[in-house]
């Protein structure tokens, strides 16, 4: 096991135990801590006694099919295709779409997944700069033959830095090419952004079948597994040129069972998603007033960038010596990590006041 690697002690929370010591925890993804909610727990403790872990077969498991359910619901779409991994998304919607699209443009700091998905479809692959809607028009206008269709993919929301794709300056880029295609890994967006926690297509207002997204249970839902929601034109795609649904283990069931819990409680307390946003704020305007450089943005990953008047190595242990564990990502240390050190810190939604105040003066006393 890595050397920094932290070995945890109890179920995922804003308080738990990490290395054999109760601390304050703002790593990871689970937004909403439901990866140690009873109530998720005990969805996967009871299908996990009725069903084992999985089928080991193609057969019918409800738990599953309580996922898609839940979804379509939560998503207002007509399917949710589910998957193993998130991971996958990127290389579904890819190998799905890929009789109606030539040519894919690519953020070149999205996510691993992205890249690896996109050249399993053997289109052309062309990277712009990141965030900048200016370098992918210039990109398509140079690119893009006559007759040729372009697929722009990005991630929604970038693990690292938090940072928002600028999807409707992406989509005003391709309103010049007929059929244009733009997807999003909105895996980090899912549950947490836009009104109904639908991701950042909902964010930005944006609808129209050229549009998909790929997420994941894995993170703010509690639960384990990828989903792609659509119409059922796309389902159909994803059924006839997509091997990995027929040809890979579904989700196993306990893990099904608790992602159906997660989206139940997203769905039925969206005064949840209200208290992440307020913890968001709290926490990105105490660093503001701390001197550092923060946007405004609802997404729970504050990055805090390092600078020659700053050593973040050095808050990084003040927290840890205090009990409070946050990322430290070294330049470059990441799919879209800063050139310059900085620290990750995950907002849940179940961090108190008082925490958030404890965090933000601790890093006070350490720069």
């Amino acid at each position: 096991m890595a050397a920094d690697m932290k070995r945890m002690g109890s179920p995922i929370g804003a308080r738990m135990i990490v290395d054999g010591r109760e601390v304050d925890y703002y790593c990871g993804t689970s937004y909403y801590a439901l990866h140690g909610d009873p109530r998720v727990i005990r969805a996967a403790t009871d299908a996990v006694r009725a069903y084992g872990l999985g089928p080991a077969t193609k057969a019918l498991v409800a738990p599953i099919d309580e996922v898609i359910d839940l979804a379509c619901g939560f998503f207002e779409t007509e399917t949710v295709t589910y998957l193993i991994s998130g991971y996958l998304g990127a290389m579904v919607l890819a190998q799905a779409l890929s009789e109606d699209y030539d040519i894919v443009f690519v953020d070149d700091r999205s996510h691993y997944s992205v890249f690896d998905g996109i050249r399993s479809s053997g289109k052309r692959v062309v990277p712009f700069r990141h965030l900048d809607a200016e370098d992918l028009a210039r990109r398509l206008a140079h690119d893009v033959a006559p007759k040729q269709v372009p697929l722009v993919m990005t991630d929604g929301v970038f693990p690292v830095t938090g940072a928002i794709a600028p999807l409707p300056d992406y989509a005003n880029a391709l309103s010049a090419f007929d059929g244009a295609l733009l997807c999003a890994d909105d895996s980090h967006a899912v549950g947490v952004i836009g009104p109904r926690g639908q991701g950042t297509f909902e964010h930005h207002g944006l609808r129209s079948d050229c549009f998909h997204l790929a997420g994941t249970l894995s993170k703010a839902f509690g639960g384990i597994g990828g989903i792609i929601p659509g119409d059922r034109a796309l389902a159909e795609k994803i059924k006839r040129l997509v091997r990995v649904p027929n040809g890979a283990s579904p989700p196993p069931v306990p893990a099904a069972a608790a992602a159906a819990m997660g989206i139940r409680i997203l769905k039925e307390h969206p005064e949840m998603r209200e208290r992440l946003w307020s913890n968001v704020k709290r926490v990105r305007d105490g660093f503001r007033q701390l001197g550092f450089e923060m946007p405004e943005s609802p997404v729970p990953i504050v990055n805090v960038k390092g600078s020659p008047a700053t050593d973040l190595k050095h808050v990084d242990r003040t927290l840890r010596t205090n009990d409070i564990v946050v990322l430290y990502v070294p330049p470059k240390g990441y799919s879209d990590a800063p050139n310059v050190e900085s620290l990750r810190i995950a907002v849940f939604s179940t961090h108190t006041d008082s925490q958030i105040d404890r965090l933000l003066s601790t890093v006070r006393h350490a720069i």
